[in-house]
């Protein structure tokens, strides 16, 4: 209300002097009153669309966000929570992206599995000991995520039925954020630890 009055003030003291443009009441004070009003919320919301601006507070743009960074993306599972698409906003703003393997342990933590190291292959040539294994070319852009022991592996029991495999694995969470964040020009294998 008191951005309502100051207004009413401003509106007030634009009018020419004169007893005919007294405001203290009757017609001229109500129109003052409905045009101080109208300032009032088009100030209110010029207050919003500055707090708008910033993505870890945005409410009403934050569609315009998401859109503009192309989110949700395939790899966003469900429905998400207010705080967690203003997250991924300033995720996907802050991201410097990179194919440094630090970047790669980093997103792996975020994912849930801290610990992650990464394996790169390389072309076997002969000047290599005969330990390392027999990469041709095509393994030169080829390197793996090799995902901590607990890094959600099934494995069969005797109460499992004859139709379900003796092992499973995988998280598509991570499959999904690592073949979408690694170079195009990479592979890229996700190896799951696990009771071996």
């Amino acid at each position: 209300m008191a951005v309502t009055d100051r207004y009413q003030r401003q509106l007030a003291a634009l009018l020419p002097p004169g007893l005919a443009m007294q405001t203290g009441e009757g017609e001229l004070a109500d129109l003052t009153q409905r045009y101080a009003a109208v300032f009032a919320a088009i100030d209110a919301r010029a207050q919003q669309l500055l707090q708008e601006s910033d993505p870890r507070r945005a409410v009403a743009l934050l569609p315009e966000w998401e859109a503009s960074l192309g989110l949700p993306d395939a790899c966003t599972v469900g429905e998400q929570t207010l705080l967690a698409r203003q997250q991924a906003v300033v995720a996907k703003l802050t991201d410097a992206g990179g194919a440094r393997v630090p970047r790669f342990l980093g997103l792996a933590a975020a994912l849930g599995y801290p610990g992650a190291t990464i394996t790169r292959h390389r072309y076997h040539t002969c000047e290599m000991s005969c330990e390392e294994p027999l990469n041709d070319i095509g393994w030169r852009h080829t390197w793996t995520l090799n995902l901590p022991s607990g890094a959600r592996v099934i494995d069969a029991t005797t109460e499992s039925t004859v139709d379900e495999p003796l092992r499973t694995w995988g998280d598509t969470m991570i499959d999904c954020v690592m073949h979408r964040e690694a170079p195009a020009v990479s592979t890229v294998l996700i190896a799951y630890g696990g009771n071996q």
